[in-house]
């Protein structure tokens, strides 16, 4: 793999400080970014939200021209009209930032359908409403439920309130009427924030336990698009394909 940092592309490996944060604990964060074949999806919004972060624990981001650059290692890796993986690193060392972009070739399955086992560990955090790239309780999470047949995991508080997926944002449907888990341990989903200037998304508490009475879930990740769910668990829901692929379209802007 081909990838840029402190302006240069190199290849393979990645040199960092063995005594900063960035590498002894993962102090930094991160954003994954469709590239549809021709464009990084709504790169400002990941922008946004990973600049946000930076302010909020003083953090310097050494400038860098984003677009072009994506552009440049999608070309490097030959991906050029290829559906990819995009990440921006921003790992920390003296508090101070030098981005790292990555690309790779993702396949996007827009026939796929998940279901969600519950975490069966609790972890609750302020950090979660950032995207940190020290994610192993995420990761653990999510290796757990594909261990055990399912395509992702779904978090909890400790009150068996549902917060999220391991990788998505978590919308549910009753009526005409979307809902998204209101909670403060949860990032803020880019996905979630395109859908929700398309679609009526209310924000309340739901119980675990309440799960059953709804008629639809989705899950919303910035590769996937709108992801119908067809089970939490052992709660069977309908799948809902044409709202889904209208609102994947518009996240990974494919018309």
């Amino acid at each position: 793999m081909i990838y840029y940092r402190n302006g240069k592309y190199v290849e393979d490996s990645v040199d960092m400080d063995l005594s900063q944060p960035g590498f002894r604990t993962g102090y930094g964060f991160f954003e994954t970014i469709a590239w549809n074949g021709k464009k990084a999806c709504h790169l400002d919004l990941h922008l946004k939200r990973a600049r946000a972060s930076l302010k909020e624990f003083n953090i310097f981001e050494e400038p860098i021209e984003y677009e072009k650059i994506i552009s440049e290692i999608i070309e490097a890796n030959a991906l050029a009209g290829c559906f990819a993986r995009v990440n921006i690193f921003f790992p920390v060392e003296r508090s101070k930032t030098f981005p790292v972009v990555t690309a790779v070739l993702f396949e996007h399955d827009p026939d796929r359908i998940w279901s969600l086992m519950v975490a069966k560990d609790i972890f609750l955090t302020g950090l979660m409403r950032h995207k940190t790239m020290n994610r192993m309780d995420y990761l653990n999470a999510w290796q757990t439920a594909h261990d055990s047949g399912f395509d992702d995991a779904l978090l909890t508080d400790f009150e068996g309130r549902v917060l999220e997926s391991s990788v998505a944002s978590i919308l549910f449907k009753k009526g005409d009427v979307y809902i998204e888990p209101q909670t403060s341990y949860k990032l803020p989903g880019t996905s979630q924030e395109i859908a929700a200037k398309h679609l009526k998304i209310e924000s309340k508490p739901i119980l675990l336990e309440s799960v059953h009475e709804y008629d639809h879930v989705f899950a919303l990740n910035t590769l996937g698009g709108m992801i119908p769910v067809s089970a939490i668990g052992d709660v069977i829901f309908d799948t809902e394909r044409e709202t889904a692929q209208k609102i994947t379209d518009i996240i990974l802007e494919l018309n």
